[in-house]
């Protein structure tokens, strides 16, 4: 059964098939909520948290608008967390955002290399503001359209386009500073 036919049926209330959609998405918006939380529990309830909003407002979806219901998903998710840093006044630090990135995988000789990537990458991405860190992570580890994160970041499509494109070239002009100056050396 398609997404879009998944999703006709919750809002017809054969909530059966919601199960369906939560295992389309459930790894990753916990991916997205762990990212942004770098608390396995608290996102784990966040994530938890989405799905129960996502079934009580299921029927507000409109998948005619051109909506994507993973964008959808992301949005609730997106709101879920923010709410939650503003009830509690924190946030999460630009090293626990990538580490959950490099992380993931339990193979230890992979971690020692990847922690070599984490430094440079996050050196690159500290020179960004948090929106374009934000935008260029969106992008490229969790693979989304510009559409679905025009729809969680809500900026426009232009908009989160330019964002990642003037991302990209400031963090292309670092690395070539860089190179100039080993070059130098």
């Amino acid at each position: 059964m398609s997404e879009t036919d998944l999703i006709h049926k919750c809002q017809a209330w054969e909530l059966e098939h919601f199960w369906e959609l939560y295992e389309l998405y459930i790894d990753k918006i916990y991916r997205f909520c762990y990212l942004k939380t770098s608390n396995r529990e608290l996102a784990e309830d966040i994530s938890s948290s989405v799905f129960v909003k996502a079934l009580e407002k299921i029927t507000d979806f409109d998948s005619g608008t051109g909506s994507s219901f993973q964008a959808w998903l992301y949005k609730i998710a997106y709101n879920k967390i923010v709410d939650h840093y503003r009830s509690n006044k924190e946030s999460p630090s630009l090293e626990q955002l990538l580490e959950y990135h490099f992380y993931k995988s339990h193979d230890f000789e992979k971690q020692i290399d990847d922690k070599d990537k984490l430094s440079k990458v996050r050196e690159f991405l500290n020179t960004l503001k948090p929106i374009q860190a934000e935008i260029v992570l969106l992008r490229i580890w969790e693979d989304l359209s510009y559409e679905e994160i025009s729809e969680i970041t809500w900026k426009t499509i232009d908009n989160a386009k330019q964002i990642f494109s003037r991302s990209l070239k400031k963090i292309q002009a670092n690395i070539t500073s860089l190179i100039l100056l080993l070059l130098l050396i």
